[in-house]
């Protein structure tokens, strides 16, 4: 059967070309009627030119019309004996389609091929720079755009990447460019669907197994309203990141409630969904905290970046409602994200969000049932209160500067010999040593004084180094690090440190005078003109309104944008902390 289709595809394909043959062969046009034919269309035309065009364009007419019809005709005799599967970008599947068709071997019949570099994933190999030879990336050879030919369980399965055309006429060309969805089409003869949903379920498998045990982190590309990108990683460890006593356990109990509860909501008739609002300085770990989180109750991560360029209050809505199942979905700095904007009018190429698109997002009629909601932000008191009333940000947690017990923390997770699980730590082994060999008791001996040292000189940093001094877990991190392998020193290194954070804050705060002076030198002499202006006017006998660019200028000064040292104010030297 599949020889006959062949046949009759190449005889279908014959007869076009001999229309491209009579068509190019434009000087015979006049040669194929008689002679009293072409007296007769002469008289009618007037000229010979006249004439050559007339038959110019019934011949291609005729050309088009037949061509389409065998075209037409061949599609259709297809598939009498061809069953198929499109699947559409923008789909969870394409991808895995995708994956499984770059992992099939190549056969010769395909002649156009895509190329792209894979770095190699093993977990178990931690040794990311190699002092050796230079690690190279895998090729990865897949078809490309077109139909080919590829063989499972020893089928013959066709493979068609198509493309649709990009209009480039219209105003909206951009967006209609990256909102056309490419599609892949599986194919094979017979009747029976078999073999192809086989094909389809095992994508699916090898996904979800390459993903196994991995958090797996969902974003977008300009212009989309799906999850167009997405890639794995090895789930932090959830110890890994130190919070204020107590917090990381409240939240992770909340959220496991919550995963427990659908029932419970559905009988009292409250929407599933629940919200998070991390609030705090920068640096204070949310964001480390919300994916260490997600790997630790094997959740996925998506990723909604409300900056993106070409980003509507639609396709927010879209990619809300499309997130994939057992997801956290993470709106990181949501108070930089809005935008001021006219109704109705998108600015191309901008980021048109607006708050009224983000309420409707996250309880509106069509918000997804079984969302849970982080959202983080540096400056809670710029959001607006519909955003953060209960419904919407049901626990609000304040992200602080570390205190003590953040600060003993992290001392100890990067100077003590063990790890939190209690293996060695990489750089404590000896050349031939591995995590899972034993001690001898001298070396367990060492250690033990070692880690005693440590735990002294955390009580130690404690005491230099106090809720009072404004210090992040970021800012922590980067000492410790510096310092780990000189705990003996890390103590005398303090004050310079300190030192270093608090001129880093007076350059900040001098720079936000200075910004602040010269926007209210520029709003005063706006003032004074715009004074002059309507006395001018009233003088005149004109009317005289307040109008809508005036009222978004006064607006734009009331959010006026803050930075870092809003957290703090200076008074005569010391350094006062503005619990938000």
């Amino acid at each position: 059967m599949d020889t006959l289709v062949n046949k009759t595809g190449t005889l279908l394909n014959s007869a076009a070309d001999v229309f491209d043959q009579v068509v190019s062969a434009a000087s015979q046009f006049e040669s194929t009627l008689s002679p009293a034919a072409m007296s007769v269309v002469r008289g009618f035309m007037g000229n010979d030119v006249l004439s050559a065009g007339f038959f110019l364009m019934i011949m291609g007419s005729s050309y088009t019309f037949f061509k389409d019809l065998i075209v037409g005709y061949y599609q259709e005799v297809q598939s009498w004996f061809y069953v198929s599967i499109v699947v559409q970008e923008g789909d969870q599947l394409y991808n895995w389609l995708s994956d499984w068709i770059s992992e099939r071997p190549l056969t010769n019949s395909i002649r156009h091929l895509a190329a792209k570099t894979v770095w190699p994933e093993n977990d178990e190999d931690l040794d990311y720079f190699d002092d050796g030879e230079e690690e190279r990336p895998k090729l990865v050879y897949a078809p490309g755009s077109g139909t080919h030919v590829l063989y499972h369980m020893g089928y013959k399965v066709s493979v068609s990447r198509d493309t649709p055309e990009q209009e480039t006429s219209n105003e909206d060309s951009e967006q209609n460019r990256f909102m056309k969805k490419q599609s892949i089409t599986i194919s094979t003869v017979g009747w029976d669907m078999s073999l192809l949903k086989m094909i389809v379920q095992d994508a699916m498998d090898k996904s979800y197994k390459k993903k196994a045990g991995k958090t797996t982190i969902y974003s977008t590309q300009p212009f989309d309203s799906y999850w167009s990108n997405s890639e794995t990683r090895a789930p932090r460890a959830f110890h890994s990141v130190i919070l204020a006593k107590g917090l990381k356990e409240e939240l992770l109990s909340d959220i496991t409630m919550f995963r427990k509860s659908a029932r419970w909501y559905q009988d009292r008739g409250i929407p599933y969904r629940r919200g998070y609002l991390l609030h705090g300085p920068p640096g204070t770990g949310k964001t480390s905290f919300i994916v260490a989180l997600a790997g630790h109750l094997r959740m996925n991560v998506c990723i909604v970046n409300l900056g993106i360029s070409g980003f509507n209050d639609k396709q927010l809505n879209q990619l809300l409602n499309s997130a994939p199942r057992n997801s956290i979905l993470l709106m990181e700095d949501v108070d930089a994200a809005l935008v001021k904007r006219k109704a109705g009018k998108d600015q191309e190429g901008e980021n048109n969000v607006t708050l009224s698109g983000i309420l409707n997002s996250l309880d509106g009629i069509t918000a997804q049932e079984g969302s849970v909601v982080f959202m983080t932000t540096n400056h809670i008191r710029k959001l607006a209160p519909a955003l953060i009333r209960p419904g919407r940000c049901d626990r609000k947690l304040l992200f602080d500067y570390a205190d003590e017990h953040q600060i003993r923390g992290m001392c100890l997770k990067f100077l003590l010999s063990r790890s939190a699980s209690g293996q060695l730590t990489k750089d404590r082994l000896t050349k031939d040593e591995t995590p899972s060999d034993e001690v001898d008791p001298e070396e367990q001996a060492r250690m033990d004084i070692y880690d005693a040292r440590v735990r002294e000189v955390a009580e130690q940093i404690c005491q230099k180094i106090t809720h009072k001094d404004a210090v992040t877990t970021a800012q922590l991190q980067a000492f410790f690090m510096l310092h780990r392998e000189s705990p003996d020193t890390i103590v005398d290194a303090i004050p310079d440190f300190l030192e270093e954070l608090k001129q880093e804050r007076e350059a900040l705060s001098t720079k936000k005078r200075q910004r602040r002076q010269r926007d209210g030198k520029m709003k005063a002499k706006k003032e004074a003109e715009r004074k002059k202006e309507k006395e001018a006017k009233i003088a005149a006998g004109e009317e005289v309104e307040t109008t809508e660019d005036e009222d978004d200028e006064e607006e734009a000064a009331a959010s006026e944008y803050c930075s870092d040292s809003d957290y703090y104010e200076e008074d005569e030297g010391d350094t006062t902390i503005l619990h938000l």
